[in-house]
């Protein structure tokens, strides 16, 4: 199959499987029992990290950085007055964190429907240059306790430059009843691939998965549960976690992170039903939603270019649109390997970021419209706030980093906030995962206040840079493979 440019109806397609048992319960992939422990090893560092901590906080108290007057800070009228607004949206924010708090503690994921009320289902999953582990992502999904006459996977080589077709391929033909494998002729981007998915599905329930993911065991038959349950869901985010929390420090500290910034995050939204993302490495969307949304979320442009970014962004953002109802199920766990350097971090986060923009300003759009009978204030709200947080906190930011250097005492209190803040939103880390990898949780928190916090204002100055930036070949790249498909013979038009 070439590159498809023409529209096809998405239920062009359909599967006709034989009926089958699921598969039996199998042993967690190495990979994933080891990236959920926490490493003996890690221990010694983890406990200098903590006293690195109460050296901060300690120091802070005893030089008195604590209680220090900033009133040179207020000597000029315009920082004072900025001082004054930092202080007042300091304060808005610690009530709405409580708030959010309250709201996450609410949260409970729904139980998995039995297998004969569960919905025919379809996974596609876009790769490029993914190599070997293209062929563990479709294993995980082929493999997962749901019943396998209502299973379809689609997979699409979206023009790789490495071996990722040999792998796809080979992990098709083992499962020839259930997968369909696509070979592009050359690259379109991700929106293109999962387009072409979007068009031979033959679901119900329409799942997206990223290539370099694997799931729990019953991750996806928790994933589509809400949509089968509930005639107002129209798409659920899956419980997002690093795989390859072993291959340096920053996997650690997002390992931890993504706790706070995913799993919170999207629990208390889920409380209002408006999950506002659902991510690109596991989520489930109705049918029926993706279909009153589809032409509009390909035709996508920003600044007179088509959009390639925050696909996932934007079909969650156009599906609240429609009244939809967006929940986060975080008992459908995947794990995802994330960069383990600061330059493949950085990027990572600017081409969030820039999505988060563009997709902040397509809801200001609409945000007026009774667009939903239900929570349509509190949607609102945090939509909001969530915009406003990608402004405002960095002027702060920028202002206290540059006034510490000329006063070590107030960098000194910048630091010990920042680690006691950080140390009291770890306490939902605990609660969640019952491990001590929360050590690596403030540590990120410093880290990002020092290190990141730059990312986001530069990511607004270049809203318009597109770019993935993150699609790499790996060295030991081989030759593209021939256009081809590999697809079952039961695909019947």
């Amino acid at each position: 199959m070439t590159q498809l440019n023409l529209p096809v109806s998405l239920r062009s397609l359909r599967w006709f499987g034989k009926r089958s048992s699921p598969l039996q319960v199998f042993h967690q992939d190495h990979a994933i029992a080891e990236a959920r422990r926490s490493n003996p090893a890690d221990m010694p560092l983890k406990i200098a990290l903590v006293m690195l901590y109460a050296a901060i906080v300690g120091g802070a108290i005893a030089t008195g950085a604590v209680n220090m007057s900033l009133v040179d800070l207020h000597q000029w009228r315009v920082m004072h007055y900025f001082m004054v607004g930092a202080g007042i949206y300091g304060s808005v924010m610690l009530v709405v964190t409580i708030v959010r708090v309250i709201l996450a503690m609410f949260y409970k994921a729904m139980p998995s429907l039995s297998d004969e009320q569960l919905p025919f289902v379809t996974v596609i999953i876009p790769a490029y240059n993914e190599g070997p582990d293209v062929a563990k992502s479709i294993e995980s999904i082929a493999r997962c306790d749901y019943p396998r006459h209502k299973l379809q996977i689609i997979t699409i080589n979206d023009g790789s430059k490495d071996d990722t077709w040999h792998h796809m391929s080979t992990a098709a033909a083992k499962y020839p009843d259930n997968v369909c494998a696509i070979n592009m002729e050359k690259n379109g981007g991700k929106r293109q691939g999962l387009r072409v998915g979007f068009a031979l599905a033959a679901g119900d329930v329409i799942v997206t998965m990223d290539s370099d993911s694997v799931i729990e065991h019953d991750a996806l038959r928790n994933l589509v549960t809400p949509i089968a349950a509930d005639s107002r869901v129209g798409g659920v985010a899956g419980n997002v976690k690093v795989l390859n929390r072993s291959q340096g420090i920053i996997p650690r500290m997002l390992r931890a992170s993504f706790v706070i910034a995913f799993d919170f995050s999207r629990a208390y939204q889920s409380v209002i039903r408006t999950v506002q993302c659902t991510p690109g490495a596991f989520s489930a969307y109705r049918r029926s939603a993706v279909e009153e949304v589809l032409e509009e979320w390909n035709n996508q442009s920003w600044m007179g270019k088509p959009s390639t970014i925050a696909e996932d962004r934007a079909l969650s953002n156009l599906i609240l649109r429609q009244g939809h109802e967006i929940l986060f199920q975080s008992n459908a766990v995947v794990w995802t390997n994330i960069p383990t350097t600061y330059n493949g971090l950085a990027k990572m986060f600017m081409r969030w970021e820039r999505g988060n923009l563009r997709e902040n300003l397509a809801w200001a759009t609409w945000c007026y419209t009774p667009f939903r009978k239900r929570f349509w204030l509190s949607a609102n709200l945090d939509w909001a706030l969530n915009s406003l947080e990608m402004i405002l906190p960095y002027f702060v930011i920028a202002t206290f980093l540059v006034y510490g250097l000329v006063n070590p005492l107030f960098m000194l209190r910048y630091l010990a906030v920042a680690t006691v803040f950080s140390a009291l939103m770890q306490i939902y880390y605990v609660k969640q995962e019952r491990n001590s990898d929360w050590v690596y949780g403030i540590l990120y928190s410093l880290f990002w206040f020092t290190c990141m916090w730059w990312v986001v204002p530069y990511s607004v100055l270049t809203a318009s840079n597109g770019s993935w930036m993150t699609r790499t070949l790996p060295a030991t790249a081989g030759a593209a493979a021939p256009v081809t498909a590999a697809a079952p013979a039961r695909i019947a038009a």
